[in-house]
């Protein structure tokens, strides 16, 4: 089960479709979030591809996954913790109105599940997956862990998945987004299936600030013996549960357990990550060998009450704010199988797998914090931050560009000591210093209307460091024939239509050639276009008629495409109109 040669899980494997069944809705959640990740999600959804590769590049397989699943995707993240991009692309456009941020009321908690919760469709047949994680949407490469389990609907309701579908529901209220009613009703019927050698499942969303029944079990539950792995802990929780639990290990992070004072902590047995495996992993990239952490960000809890063994999987760490204000999301399992017991996994970690986890020496002395203060005074301005509802306008100038002007109000930021500064997604050198206790009036100037965007970014500074920066959403209205004017300059000639065609046709042909590459449209004046097109070097005449035969519904997606283009005034698809009319008759139900 946690054997890390053998048992690998791929992310995007487990967010991909069953076969022949297509996403219809799909509602995750994150504690941070990176917004070429989520451009990442709809491919691994549409077409089961993992989350590695380039995507701040424009590619044929994100464009087309996005506009199908643009509608079906929500996402709730902690708010201020939305990652700022080195690099910017427009793609991240179409994929704005999916994220929503969550506040959370209280200093030092936050939104910290990490879950999907999918519906996967063909004809009358539903299959609903949830997939309970420790990893936030990132591309981050630490250990982790990852649940993931497929039910069907029942007639009545189902207790456990009844929570769940409340607890998603909470998000929406929160943040004022229209819900999916259908999908949430069909969630609280669904049974999800138990893995094979365990014989119950629980869902155990937590809800610890909002003072709700979904509390973290694990405060009060007491164990004959519990082992736990979470990168971040704190003192006070790991005496809490040694007091309910009689036995207790820990593996953890090396830098973590340096923190503690060991001589409260007596008859707990502590283990680290090898620091080997922290930094063993290079990754090949455009400027050579980069080394890539992989620290430890497994959260697992696994306990022995004498007769079960109990297994704790998710987002909680071992720390105060998981077990007192977070909201996080976990699942239980049980079993008396021998192969599942905390007795097999600890000797499978910690003896067979060896080379991984190590034991932990505490050094002669504490490690002192000697930055604490700083942190603390980070810690109030990002609460501050994020209580901002930021407010955006934009008017369109005298010439093709825009102009956007914001409100800052940061008369609740009290502390003078840092900068605060604020600049566009795509902009970084353009950047505006606000002046805390005052209402900061902001105008950026001369925005090209294919680069107007939600997203503004925000940062903290102490002198010449950058301590902290995080993209905020403004609410804002965007003008009409933005997201147009995108797709008509990403897909802006003859070769590039279509090539996006192909892919869309027979996206498995296209496996080397997804990049959306500058090419040369020009083309032999005496060469007739069409005749290059359909005629026996291509197979693009071919890949219509087998979609007319056996996937019609593709044509819609290519109907919907050429009008999208036609809209722009573009010339481009006006060679390919004739021999379109006559596929549009295939449409099901008629014309789109």
């Amino acid at each position: 089960m946690l054997d890390v040669k053998r048992n690998r899980v791929n992310y995007g494997e487990i967010v991909s479709p069953p076969e022949g069944y297509e996403l219809t809705k799909a509602v995750g959640t994150t504690y941070s979030l990176d917004l070429f990740a989520l451009l990442a999600m709809p491919v691994a959804m549409f077409y089961a591809n993992s989350l590695d590769g380039d995507f701040t590049i424009n590619r044929y397989d994100v464009l087309e996954a996005i506009r199908q699943s643009k509608d079906r995707i929500d996402i709730f993240c902690q708010k201020g913790k939305i990652k700022v991009q080195k690099a910017y692309n427009n793609l991240l456009t179409f994929m704005e109105d999916c994220v929503e941020e969550i506040e959370t009321p209280i200093k030092d908690s936050s939104f910290h599940p990490k879950i999907w919760v999918m519906r996967f469709e063909r004809k009358d047949e539903v299959v609903y997956r949830m997939v309970v994680l420790s990893r936030n949407l990132t591309f981050d490469r630490s250990w982790d862990v990852a649940f993931h389990s497929e039910g069907r609907m029942g007639i009545a309701l189902n207790g456990e998945s009844a929570k769940l579908s409340r607890y998603l529901s909470s998000f929406y209220e929160q943040t004022k987004r229209k819900e999916n009613a259908i999908f949430l009703s069909d969630l609280s019927k669904v049974n999800f299936g138990i893995p094979l050698g365990f014989s119950d499942l629980e869902i155990l969303p937590i809800q610890n600030f909002m003072k709700s029944d979904l509390f973290n079990p694990l405060k009060e539950r007491s164990y004959r013996e519990m082992l736990l792995i979470s990168p971040f802990i704190h003192i006070t929780t790991l005496k809490d549960l040694k007091k309910v639990n009689k036995q207790l290990s820990v593996i953890s992070r090396k830098e973590e357990l340096d923190k503690l004072d060991h001589s409260q902590l007596k008859n707990i047995r502590f283990y680290c990550i090898n620091p080997t495996a922290v930094d063993g992993e290079r990754i090949l990239d455009s400027e050579g060998e980069e080394p890539m952490s992989q620290n430890l960000h497994a959260k697992v809890f696994i306990a022995f009450d004498g007769e079960y063994t109990d297994w704790y999987m998710g987002s909680a760490n071992a720390t105060e704010p998981a077990f007192d204000r977070n909201i996080e999301c976990m699942v239980k399992l049980k079993t008396a199988n021998k192969g599942l017991s905390l007795k097999k996994v600890k000797k499978q970690l910690l003896e067979e797998q060896n080379d991984l986890f190590q034991p932990y020496t505490p050094p002669s002395e504490i490690l002192v914090n000697q930055d604490k203060e700083n942190q603390e005074k980070i810690k109030e301005i990002v609460f501050e931050l994020n209580k901002l509802e930021l407010k955006g306008k934009i008017d369109h100038t005298d010439t093709d560009n825009f102009e956007l002007a914001t409100n800052v109000d940061l008369r609740g930021i009290r502390e003078t000591s840092f900068e605060l500064k604020m600049r566009l997604i795509h902009r970084e050198s353009d950047k505006v210093s606000l002046k805390a206790t005052t209402l900061n009036q902001i105008i950026f100037k001369n925005i090209p209307l294919t680069h107007l965007s939600k997203y503004i970014v925000i940062e903290v500074w102490s002198a010449t460091d950058l301590v902290y920066s995080s993209l905020f959403k403004l609410t804002v209205e965007l003008p009409d024939g933005r997201e147009d004017a995108i797709f008509n300059r990403i897909i802006n000639n003859r070769v590039k239509f279509l090539q996006y065609l192909q892919f869309i046709l027979q996206p498995e042909r296209t496996v080397g050639s997804r990049e959306i590459k500058d090419i040369d449209n020009r083309r032999d004046g005496t060469v007739n276009f069409l005749s290059d097109l359909f005629g026996s070097g291509s197979s693009i005449y071919e890949s219509l008629m087998l979609t007319a035969s056996r996937s019609p519904n593709k044509l819609r997606q290519i109907d919907a495409i050429i009008e999208r283009l036609k809209k722009a005034d573009s010339e481009i698809v006006d060679d390919f109109l004739p021999i379109w009319e006559v596929y549009k008759t295939f449409i099901p139900n008629g014309r789109t």
